[in-house]
């Protein structure tokens, strides 16, 4: 397949392409400021906000489909970052899909958040976001409504939950743990209640590929899927696991800041990718982790 990611030089993206590149011709979509060499990809477009010119780059390259990761991640947003969190997660994803359907490309794996649907009954679709990140995540499903009705694109989101796995720069939790105790920070934290749902990066590229071969194999789809580790740990019980996989002793005070507002202390359970199953339970990758 001729495949497009976005989002490539970002923590799933780098670890997509690795798994991909040497099966499938691999086209990255990148701004002008990204830096990409590392990921040693000769089929790069810059998209300069020209819908015309990725639209020829899509017929002149039989892409197959998309897989979109590219977005803005903000978890509690000041107003100056609105723009920005709309011209990611809104724009950029609707500028791809005009040019979808003006090159007749097969299909689109969009990525989703269980943030989309804070305190939503499990297996339903009750959307409610988290926070505007979350929000603006929705409103591009929604314009993608528009290009399903009038194209025969074929679309599909696929939900994460918290993901994880080595070299993540991002400043999630297990990499944060794995910061302080390289560099003996002390650390003050919520009450540590909340659950959260973990997944390694190596199950969430099974889940992307699997999907992607569904969506270019002409498999039925449903309009959205979860990927879910299928075991929730509070934050204070996962901080425990770490020292011990680890051997190693966390300077956290517990209850030395409030939960965010909107804070999630369940997450949500959605309806699970057909035939994917994780491999690696959060045991494992955390002795895994560097």
């Amino acid at each position: 397949m001729n495949i497009l990611i976005t989002g490539a030089t970002g923590f799933i993206g780098k670890n997509l392409i690795a798994r991909l590149k040497d099966v499938h011709n691999i086209h990255i979509l990148i701004r002008p400021s990204s830096h990409y060499n590392s990921l040693q990809i000769g089929h790069v477009f810059t998209f300069e906000d020209n819908v015309e010119k990725l639209t020829d780059y899509l017929k002149n390259n039989q892409i197959s489909g998309i897989i979109h990761l590219a977005s803005l991640y903000i978890a509690e947003h000041k107003s100056d970052q609105i723009k920005d969190l709309v011209l990611s997660n809104v724009y950029l994803g609707t500028a791809l899909l005009e040019a979808c359907k003006m090159a007749q490309t097969k299909w689109f794996l969009n990525t989703g958040t269980i943030w989309q649907n804070y305190q939503a009954a499990d297996l339903s679709d009750d959307y409610n976001p988290v926070n505007l990140y979350a929000a603006s995540k929705q409103a591009f499903m929604d314009m993608a409504k528009y290009y399903v009705e009038t194209s025969s694109l074929r679309f599909c989101t696929l939900k994460l939950c918290d993901t994880y796995g080595g070299n993540d720069t991002r400043r999630k939790v297990i990499a944060l743990f794995h910061y302080i105790s390289e560099n003996h920070i002390h650390l003050n934290m919520s009450p540590g209640e909340q659950k959260l749902d973990l997944l390694h990066i190596s199950d969430v590229v099974n889940g992307f590929i699997q999907l992607a071969e569904m969506l270019n194999d002409d498999e039925e789809v449903a309009t959205e899927y979860v990927l879910t580790s299928g075991k929730q740990i509070s934050l204070k019980d996962l901080a425990h696991l770490y020292e011990i996989e680890n051997k190693t002793k966390l300077d956290i005070t517990w209850g030395g800041r409030s939960y965010r507002m909107r804070e999630v202390m369940k997450p949500y359970k959605g309806h699970v990718l057909k035939k994917w199953k994780p491999m690696i339970s959060i045991e494992e990758g955390l002795r895994l982790f560097e």
